[in-house]
């Protein structure tokens, strides 16, 4: 389904929901902030005096933050000026625990990574809020799947899903009497007789396919609980980050720093 494009209004303000991802030095007393909107898509805008100790932003702008903010753009190509923001959700443990931390930064990533400037994608932006909603709440025995949730979640939203029901060049079924070959350049699942001299293919216990599969269809309350073991998380984790750096061709830096368990 296409992506709903916003219709702005030229020198008027609008309000709506927003992430920071990050924050990016400006001028003497200001900045530009990078989010992440409910309604206009990925936006980078100019914030006056947000490095002062006094102005209209509720303090120094945080990324992770999930804010209510007041945005004005001049012209449909002009640069987006923030005119406020009000902090509606501070996910305050995300900045105390430094593999929750760690995770929140790297739902951060893909996701701006995934939304597109000037182009809404709601349900992307309501993941993303969820996701650190969980990450902040949960207990520390229940983070294991919470970022592989969020990675299945957006690469079906994406349109960068894995095919997995059939090989991707064949159409056959795939056997499980031995590991599955997925490829990221085919775009899925390939037959041992067509994948076992592909270049780049990748052999991954089917347990694993299996986990993705339960955190794609469960109920998000459902898949969030599921009895997976802790390597079984981690695997599927790399797994979903590694098909995502090759088809966005980039490195995501918050995947790269290894964290202790959330305690």
């Amino acid at each position: 389904m296409a992506r709903r494009r916003p219709a702005y209004r030229t020198g008027r303000s609008q309000r709506t929901d927003a992430l920071f991802v990050r924050i990016s030095a400006y001028a003497e007393t200001s900045a530009v902030a990078h989010l992440l909107t409910s309604d206009l898509g990925a936006v980078s805008a100019v914030a006056k005096g947000a490095k002062r100790l006094s102005n209209s932003f509720q303090g120094p702008l945080d990324r992770g933050r999930l804010y209510r903010v007041q945005l004005t753009r001049r012209g449909k190509e002009g640069l987006f000026q923030l005119r406020s923001a009000t902090v509606h959700e501070a996910f305050p443990r995300l900045r105390y625990d430094p593999a929750r931390f760690m995770t929140a930064s790297l739902v951060l990533e893909v996701a701006a990574d995934l939304m597109r400037e000037d182009e809404p994608h709601a349900a992307l932006f309501r993941l993303t809020g969820f996701t650190l909603k969980v990450l902040d709440r949960a207990p520390s025995d229940r983070l294991a799947l919470v970022a592989p949730f969020f990675l299945v979640r957006a690469l079906e939203l994406s349109g960068h899903a894995p095919e997995l029901n059939a090989c991707v060049i064949s159409g056959r079924a795939v056997p499980r009497n031995r590991p599955a070959l997925v490829h990221p350049g085919r775009g899925g699942l390939l037959h041992p007789e067509e994948g076992h001299d592909e270049p780049g293919a990748r052999s991954v216990p089917w347990r694993l396919l299996d986990l993705y599969c339960e955190l794609r269809d469960r109920k998000a309350q459902e898949a969030l609980h599921l009895p997976a073991s802790p390597g079984d998380a981690a695997a599927l984790r790399r797994l979903l980050v590694d098909w995502l750096e090759f088809v966005l061709e980039r490195r995501f830096r918050a995947a790269l720093v290894h964290v202790p368990a959330a305690g």
